[in-house]
């Protein structure tokens, strides 16, 4: 017979799944090139240039 997870296991797991998806997202973020991780920092002035 398989042993029922309590409400705040379950939360606990969560929590930690959580935690390990962000450090994921996290280190795929930073295993980009420099210009595609800060593109968002960009400002268009006219067609085709930028500048930070």
């Amino acid at each position: 017979m398989k042993k029922r997870l309590t409400r705040r296991a379950k939360l606990a797991a969560l929590k930690k799944e959580s935690d390990l998806e962000l450090r994921d997202q996290i280190r795929r973020l930073l295993a980009l090139p420099p210009d595609r991780r800060t593109h968002f920092l960009r400002k268009r002035v006219s067609y085709r240039i930028s500048c930070l």
